[in-house]
């Protein structure tokens, strides 16, 4: 899990965009038309928002309180496949060196196939195109999110755009070596260095999303590819040289995906369990 590079061109210009790309039909002529009637509000909220997105305070905005018939023209406006908001995609995750990530930043796990609104569209659909709320986004973390953002007047997601996720490390795995079957159990642990509130927020995103029991459920793929790169390197390399090579890969990946990376920890915790590499010591 890493910070994304936010929208930092006019969000409402952007929404205006993505109307345009729109196309009239004959059965709602006038859709677009009712849309621009609602202009001044929506650049109004549009305001607010980026004035609480610049001091991370988005738990202190109100909703608009649009009718029902304009909350449900504005949800029209979204699509995941309107080009405008693809566009908004691949801008978003590509990175400094000109590779697109298409793997969901929320878990690390699975694909990104959809975007997920901040602030929720069915409360706020004055937002429902507001690119500073849309966060790339696997469906199952989406699913997960669903109109949750809140409670006790506090947020429970990470905003990957605004919060500085910590440099310390604060997710750590046990494993469990039955013969040939591995089982982990990650958990999160603030050994002190992380602000508390931060702390709290990575609790709940984590809790909540279900990431720690969604880590171990995708374990296989992670070890059979380390072994798989321990077993091409036996005989070649002394054990401790092969352990030393994981370690410093692992954490090269910390740096490129995250400092909690959910792989690489499993990896170095691997690496370090002489059990587990001892395993490798009799292979020819």
């Amino acid at each position: 899990m890493r910070n994304l590079q936010h929208y930092t061109d006019d969000a409402f210009e952007f929404h205006k965009e993505v109307l345009k790309s729109k196309n009239t039909t004959k059965k709602d002529p006038s859709y677009k038309e009712r849309i621009e009637n609602m202009d001044d509000a929506i650049e109004g909220q549009f305001s607010a928002y980026n004035d609480n997105f610049v001091r991370n305070t988005l738990e202190n905005i109100d909703s608009y309180g649009h009718t029902d018939d304009e909350k449900n023209d504005l949800l029209k406006l979204y699509s995941y496949k309107n080009s405008v908001i693809k566009n908004l995609k691949v801008k978003i995750t590509t990175t400094a060196a000109n590779r697109i990530i298409n793997t969901c930043p929320n878990c690390t796990i699975s694909e990104i196939n959809s975007f997920d609104h901040y602030l929720p569209k069915d409360e706020f659909p004055e937002f429902v195109v507001n690119p500073q709320n849309l966060f790339p986004s696997c469906t199952i973390c989406n699913g997960y999110k669903n109109y949750i953002w809140i409670e006790g007047g506090k947020r429970v997601f990470l905003n990957l755009y605004l919060d500085s996720l910590p440099a310390e490390q604060y997710l750590f795995v046990n494993l469990a070596i039955t013969g040939d079957v591995i089982t982990t159990t990650f958990y999160l642990q603030n050994n002190g260095d992380i602000n508390n509130d931060i702390f709290e927020i990575i609790e709940t995103h984590y809790n909540k999303l279900h990431l720690l029991e969604r880590f171990s459920a995708n374990i296989n793929e992670v070890i059979t590819s380390l072994e798989n790169t321990i077993i091409s390197f036996v005989g070649k390399l002394p054990l401790d040289e092969i352990k030393d090579s994981i370690i410093e890969k692992s954490n090269r990946d910390r740096i490129a995906f995250g400092h909690n990376y959910w792989k690489s920890i499993l990896e170095i915790e691997l690496a370090n369990c002489v059990e587990y590499m001892n395993r490798f010591v009799t292979i020819d």
